[in-house]
């Protein structure tokens, strides 16, 4: 019986999986497709091959600065459990390169959900923390447009995009902040209402419910606030690093150009597309124009970038994923 009651639900999320892939495959190959069709293929090879890889090195160290830093993040938004350094780093990791998979942000549940077999965290705890992270993030893209906004002219749909943020994050915060401060009286409503449906139902929900307002309580507290500022500054300030590492390797030190492709990615975080396929180079391209870079070089750049934000995570997660097992191992005999 449980076998055949499980079978639907496999089914499901396989297909669901299925789905994913074939919106993102149909997005990464429409990308790459825009910037391929006019492309200068030998001018691409001949703007890679001049560029200074020094400069790259710089870069990469930087994205692995980023690792630590949103790993301590983590565990100050997680302040009702210790969890322990190796392990939130292996959990974001691992999360990250699940992201890379699997379009529409399915590595946030991965990461999640690694931490629950160490019974540092509960699974929906987790997910709460990573919800405030989100908000975090997003104050940072807004705090980003902005500066941009002074420092630089720009067009009317950056502006446009910038104040819809701002509009988005206002009422979200708001509405988490209410929810919260309500969250009793909403747990008692909520209590009535499940009474009403099969036994069990009631049970089963409002525990995770209340768990889930537990990992997002760390919007409230002020001893986390500062901290929480500071590890976010610190991760957005790597990220623009690594990209002026890159437009430097190709003799364009701008650090406004490497602030607005910092704002663009984190922007373009939601298309789904396995291993951002074609946006790096995509949100280069738009985002240099600005500044008079040709579409061959904006794509050469976008191309590094690319590797560098994404091959650090990869064999570090693996790497880290070893080094968990056989931990765990010694730590068992």
């Amino acid at each position: 019986m449980e076998a055949e009651i499980a079978a639907p639900s496999e089914t499901s999320s396989l297909w669901g999986q299925v789905v994913r892939w074939i919106i993102g495959l149909g997005v990464a190959g429409l990308a790459c497709w825009l910037l391929a069709r006019d492309l200068d293929w030998q001018e691409l090879l001949a703007q890679l091959r001049e560029a200074d890889y020094a400069w790259v090195i710089l870069g990469i160290l930087a994205i692995i600065g980023t690792f630590f830093i949103r790993a301590r993040r983590w565990q100050t938004l997680l302040f009702h459990s210790r969890v322990s350094l190796r392990s939130a780093l292996t959990a974001l990791l691992v999360g990250q390169v699940v992201n890379m998979a699997l379009p529409m942000r399915g590595g946030d549940v991965a990461r999640a959900a690694w931490l629950g077999p160490e019974r540092e965290t509960g699974t929906v705890e987790a997910l709460g923390s990573i919800a405030i992270e989100k908000v975090w993030d997003l104050l940072a893209l807004l705090t980003c447009g902005v500066v941009l906004l002074i420092w630089m002219p720009l067009p009317p749909w950056f502006a446009r995009s910038t104040w819809g943020t701002a509009l988005v994050l206002g009422v979200g915060v708001g509405l988490l902040w209410t929810g919260l401060h309500w969250q009793q009286t909403l747990f008692d409503w909520a209590g009535r209402l499940l009474a009403y449906l099969p036994a069990g139902w009631d049970d089963a929900l409002l525990p995770r419910l209340r768990r889930l307002a537990s990992g997002l309580e760390a919007i409230r507290r002020t001893d986390t606030f500062v901290r929480v500022s500071v590890w976010t500054a610190l991760n957005w300030g790597l990220g623009a690093l690594a990209n002026w590492a890159a437009l430097a390797a190709f003799g364009i030190p701008s650090g406004r150009a490497a602030l607005l492709l910092l704002t663009g990615l984190m922007a373009s975080g939601m298309v789904p597309t396995p291993a951002k396929l074609g946006i790096f180079e995509g949100v280069s391209v738009v985002c240099l124009a600005l500044f008079g870079v040709p579409t061959d070089q904006a794509v050469a750049i976008g191309v590094v970038l690319h590797l560098v934000v994404m091959v650090p995570p990869v064999v570090a997660a693996a790497l880290l994923v070893l080094w968990s097992r056989l931990f765990d191992s010694e730590r068992a005999r």
